[in-house]
């Protein structure tokens, strides 16, 4: 953890003389991107397959999980989640997503977690990072606003598994420009780093440790037109493979069983 953030420190002060390099492709980067909404279909959804009992999953995060990129959340990381979890399980998912473009640990902790409603679920899946990369929020920092985030949800639900899903792969956005794009990825690499550990502060707390592999998918023929829809939102195939490959890390980790 101090590792990290001595890291952190040290490519702030390297990343000096290339500030104003950074910041103009950051703003050029800013403006070309197009600002797709978020889903506005299926925030509150269920899978049209499995058997009762239901499973009650609750997402919670950023943009990726408010499903930016598709226009159903049906298409989108829970509702694709939640058709994985139902094939894998053979019961039904019923889901809702609690997500607000731009939001990061700090904002899900404070303005989201007070409006989950009073009610159990057997699931919740945080998607962030994102976001706390773009605002350069430290590794210690953004390993507290964490902490916070899992604590307050362990206090509501004591018992409900808590998975936080891979990082984004922000080294791979096709949307940012090389100095941008690079510095960043090592900034949300040191942020895994910084929440490896919560498993071992929290019960029932699971994290994959690592970002969705891009450069495996663009091996085996996935173009990066096909993974993005904007340069940095995912498109609907990489939720799609990003809920799949977070439904096989629950399975190994037997989270459901």
């Amino acid at each position: 953890m101090l590792l990290a953030q001595l890291l952190y420190y040290l490519g702030a002060l390297l990343s000096v003389p290339l500030l104003p390099i950074m910041y103009f492709q950051g703003k050029r980067a800013r403006k070309n991107t197009p600002r797709l909404p978020e889903a506005s279909l299926n925030l509150n959804g269920a899978t049209t397959t499995g058997a009762a009992p239901p499973i009650r999953l609750l997402t919670l995060g950023e943009s990726t999980i408010a499903g930016v990129g598709v226009q159903d959340h049906a298409e989108g990381f829970t509702g694709r989640l939640s058709e994985a979890l139902a094939g894998h399980t053979g019961r039904q998912v019923l889901w809702q997503v609690m997500a607000k473009s731009g939001y990061a640990a700090k904002d899900v902790y404070s303005k989201l977690v007070p409006e989950i409603p009073q009610e159990q679920f057997d699931c919740i899946v945080i998607g962030l990072g994102g976001n706390d990369t773009f605002y350069l929020t430290s590794p210690l920092g953004f390993r507290r606003d964490m902490g916070l985030l899992v604590r307050s949800l362990r206090e509501r639900f004591p018992e409900t598994p808590i998975v936080i899903a891979s990082l984004p792969p922000v080294g791979a956005f096709p949307g940012l420009p090389g100095l941008v794009r690079g510095g960043l990825g090592i900034l949300v690499h040191l942020h895994g780093l910084a929440i490896r550990p919560m498993p071992l502060r929290f019960s029932k707390v699971y994290f994959p440790g690592r970002p969705l592999r891009v450069a495996a998918l663009l091996k085996n023929g996935y173009t990066k037109a096909d993974l993005f829809s904007d340069g940095i939102h995912p498109s609907a195939l990489t939720y799609r493979l990003w809920a799949e490959e977070t439904l096989r890390f629950m399975a190994t980790k037997g989270v459901l069983n």
